[in-house]
């Protein structure tokens, strides 16, 4: 019985790269891989990953040793998910450090993108097309129907360990290398 939950958790693993402590339906599976931690990571290091818990995030994540299997993003997905670590950020610097869930609001998440000045609109569809990739990795998780500014969605903690801060670093410097060519194409076209 309890190599059929290893199994399980293994594979949820495999396919979700995160467990979160602070969400009710994989609480359960982080719990019990912090109860099982050793034999967890026994079951992944012959095929090439590394499991490392976040104990201050209460976060299960696993890496792949080989750097491949990483989510692909496209460009306004990172972004949206940037906004996201954000977000994140911010309102758990102004809640209480018992708070578990972090929501943030579309028009929390469209005031953030407004503010990039990007070509591309934001709007229902263009959210809901960003959040279909990012939330399959147990990043966010669509808590209202996003009809109305004032829908939410749920930021979970691993949203902190999706991208390394190196890897927003090097986003944020193509970014605004990708915004001045953008302005400056703009400027060409008006003369």
């Amino acid at each position: 019985m309890a190599t059929d939950i290893k199994e399980e958790i293994a594979n949820y693993l495999l396919n979700n790269c995160f467990l979160m402590g602070t969400v009710d339906n994989t609480r359960e599976k982080y719990y019990y891989v912090i109860n099982h931690e050793e034999s967890f990571r026994q079951i992944f290091l012959p095929i090439g990953y590394t499991l490392v818990i976040h104990r201050n995030l209460r976060v299960v994540q696993l890496i792949n040793n080989h750097g491949s299997g990483r989510i692909a993003l496209r460009k306004y997905e990172s972004i949206i998910l940037l906004i996201f670590r954000l977000l994140y950020v911010e309102k758990r610097e102004s809640l209480s450090t018992n708070e578990d869930r972090i929501y943030a609001t579309v028009e929390e998440i469209k005031n953030e993108y407004e503010k990039l000045n990007l070509p591309r609109k934001f709007d229902r569809a263009f959210l809901e097309e960003s959040i279909r990739n990012i939330k399959r990795y147990n990043l966010v998780q669509v808590a209202d129907k996003l009809v109305d500014m004032d829908a939410k969605i749920q930021i979970y903690p691993s949203v902190m360990l999706a991208m390394p801060d190196t890897d927003i670093s090097k986003a944020y410097d193509e970014t605004v290398k990708l915004l001045s060519q953008y302005e400056n194409s703009e400027e060409e076209d008006e003369e």
